[in-house]
């Protein structure tokens, strides 16, 4: 019940939000992706992952370039390509009479970058397609090279 309230929340934050203008700001979800504490990167049509991004520096690094603020809500071209995909997780939330964390690390959003320019992004079990800027695509599309 809880995960339907939540996403009915960010559903209707993201109408009110294209009601506002047209765009969603992407850039708000920066704050929430900067507390990822893991990366795992998988390309199309493999089920292993070719590599975690683990350290602080490097986490930063993938968030600043993707350059949230440039996204722009866009329908997923007919044919687009599926390139790779980024899974992001952090430890769970401590809550109040827990004592510390688990040290598992949980799903909190995924990235799956197409050709074109083009990601889907899926935070919460809301689903998003954005086109991105070609820098922040070339950069995702490097760690598939």
């Amino acid at each position: 019940m809880k995960k339907i309230f939540i996403s009915s929340l960010m559903l209707a934050l993201l109408l009110c939000g294209c009601q506002s203008g047209g765009n969603t700001d992407s850039s708000d979800f920066g704050d929430d992706l900067s507390k990822a504490q893991g990366i795992t990167v998988i390309p199309a049509g493999a089920s292993d992952v070719s590599e975690t991004i683990t350290a602080d520096e490097d986490i930063k690094a993938f968030i600043e370039a993707l350059d949230l603020e440039s996204w722009e809500l866009k329908p997923l071209p007919k044919g687009a390509s599926e390139i790779g995909s980024f899974g992001l997780s952090q430890e769970e939330t401590v809550k109040l009479g827990q004592d510390g964390s688990d040290g598992n690390l949980y799903d909190i959003a995924s990235i799956t970058l197409y050709d074109n320019s083009y990601v889907e992004f899926d935070v919460g079990g809301l689903d998003m397609t954005f086109e991105v800027s070609k820098a922040a695509a070339d950069y995702l599309d490097g760690y598939f090279k």
